[in-house]
Parts: structure tokens; sequence; C-alpha cells
């Protein structure tokens, strides 16, 4: 059966099941949650493919290529010796695009994946204290010091665990894991810049200034990276796309720069090594013409100097 054909028929049965399940009065259900969708992964990997930069100057492109890229490898591996490498090329493709887009992509939680074999192997635990690891050397200005090597050790990690879901004896002696192993470790060791300026960006949803998960995450990322050191500043340029009024933008970034503010506050930074101001849609990220939704101009600009 030629792979569109298997495609075709996977699809179907998904729909079937989850037409069944809606008729019975019930929910869909699988633990972890699906992640990847078979019937969306060709133009979803084929966008990521086409955003991806080929020369990423930064971390968030770094990742936009590096998940391209895995998620190429899960897809063009024959089905029959991988199974559910298309959903998984689907859900990292999306990963993708959402670091191409600005968007805030952490490294996976083991928690969410079917991990076999804590006991007696640890594998679990393992994979917690290597994400751990691997988070401090981001958050202690890994992605800006060196943006394609923080790319390559979060994918890799990435991979480690979707391979560990798939076939824990290839995961736990494969080359995703040597390969983020090293990366990692390379990583940990990139000397520190003193006194360079780390910058966040910390997204909102469209006319909302209430932080999501992944803002406070990064808000924290921020708060501890100003804890470590006491004699640096954070700035806050607070921010709006181009879809309202003036006024109303005004407003609604100083409400996000407010929101910032007070979340670095609570995570124990002090008020006097915090500035803030906002712009509304005046001094946007990303250029559109009026009215244009842009969700790279819903930001707050964080600056730890």
């Amino acid at each position: 059966m030629k792979r569109n054909d298997i495609r075709s028929v996977l699809t179907t049965s998904l729909a079937l099941l989850g037409g069944g399940l809606t008729l019975a009065g019930c929910g869909w259900s699988y633990a972890p949650p699906m992640r990847g969708n078979v019937s969306s992964e060709p133009m979803n990997l084929a966008s990521a493919q086409v955003e991806a930069p080929k020369n990423p100057a930064n971390f968030r492109q770094g990742l936009a290529m590096e998940y391209a890229g895995l998620a190429n490898t899960m897809s063009t591996t024959p089905m029959t010796t991988q199974s559910g490498d298309w959903v998984d090329a689907d859900y990292f493709s999306r990963k993708g695009l959402k670091a191409d887009q600005g968007g805030a992509v952490l490294p996976e939680n083991n928690s969410n994946w079917q991990v076999p074999l804590e006991y007696p192997n640890g594998f679990r635990t393992e994979l917690a204290n290597d994400r751990k690891r691997l988070v401090t050397a981001l958050d202690a200005g890994g992605r800006e010091r060196a943006p394609a090597l923080a790319a390559r050790a979060q994918v890799r990690y990435d991979c480690w665990v979707e391979q560990m879901e798939r076939d824990w004896q290839i995961g736990s002696k494969g080359n995703c894991r040597s390969e983020f192993l090293a990366a990692l470790g390379e990583l940990e060791g990139v000397p520190k810049v003193a006194a360079t300026a780390r910058g966040y960006n910390v997204f909102f949803d469209f006319d909302l200034s209430m932080l999501t998960p992944e803002g406070r995450q990064i808000v924290a990322a921020a708060a501890a990276a100003a804890r470590d050191d006491g004699t640096v500043q954070i700035t806050l340029v607070g921010k709006a796309d181009l879809s309202g009024t003036d006024p109303y933008n005004m407003s609604l970034s100083e409400r996000r720069a407010d929101t910032v503010r007070n979340t670095l506050l609570a995570e124990g930074v002090s008020s006097d090594r915090i500035g803030a101001r906002w712009v509304g849609d005046r001094e946007p990220p990303v250029p559109t013409e009026s009215g244009v939704r842009e969700p790279r101009n819903r930001v707050v600009e964080i600056t730890v100097h």
C-alpha cells in the first residue's frame, strides 16, 4: 500500500472513531493527549520547511530550522518500522512554525509522553534531570550566546523524548540522546559574557493583557536572570498590533506592561530595578498595514541589562 493510501485509511479511521465517540456521548480520550494529526501533516510539514530560515540569525530561527529537519526525518521514515511518525512529524512541524512566528517554544516535558521503565531503569528521572540542565543553560543566556547550539540542544532533546516513547531500546542508546548530551555539554561550556543584555519577548493573545502559560514561564526566566545578578536592571516596552485605535492600543500596551511588571515583582524582583514604558502600535516589531492582527506585535519586550 502506498504512503498516501495508508494516510487516507488512517485519517478515515480516526474520523470514524471520533464520530463514533461523539455519537456515543463520549469525548476523545487519549493519554497522553494526541499531539499531531496524520491528515494535517503534509501541509504543516511543507509550511515548516518553506518558512524555516536556511541561515538562522537567532535562537527562534534556529529552532524553526531544527524542528523542520526533525519533522522531515520522521515523516520520511517508513511507517512499517516507525509507528506514529506522521503524527509526531505534524507536531514538531507546528513547533517549528510557532518558533518561526516568534512564539515561545519550550523543550518537551516527558510527563506528556509514554516513557516506560521508570523502574528499574529510571528513564523518566534521567529525562527530567537533563531537561533541567538544558533549561538552566538556556535561561543563563545560552539562547543569546550560542543560538544555533542552543536550538540544536533543545530539538535533540525533544527527539530523544519522542524516541523513548516509540522504542526505548533505541531511544536510550540512540543518536538523539548522544547528540543532545554533546550539544548540552558544549552549551554549558560556552563562557558567559559580562554585562551582556538579554532579551525576552512575552506574547499576548489578541486584545488581552493576561499572561499565557508560556508567557508566565518567560517572565519567570527573566526574573531568575535578574536574581542571579543583583546589579542588572530590567526594561519593559509594552506593544500592541495595529488592529485597534491609537488610544485603545496605547492603553492595551500599558496594561500588558503592567502585567509583566507585577509578575516580576511577585517573582522577587525589586521595583527600583524595573523600568517600563508603553508605545501602543507605534513601534511594531513587524510593520503591517493598519487593522492587521499580527501576533508578533502583541508583545512586551523585556531587556535584562
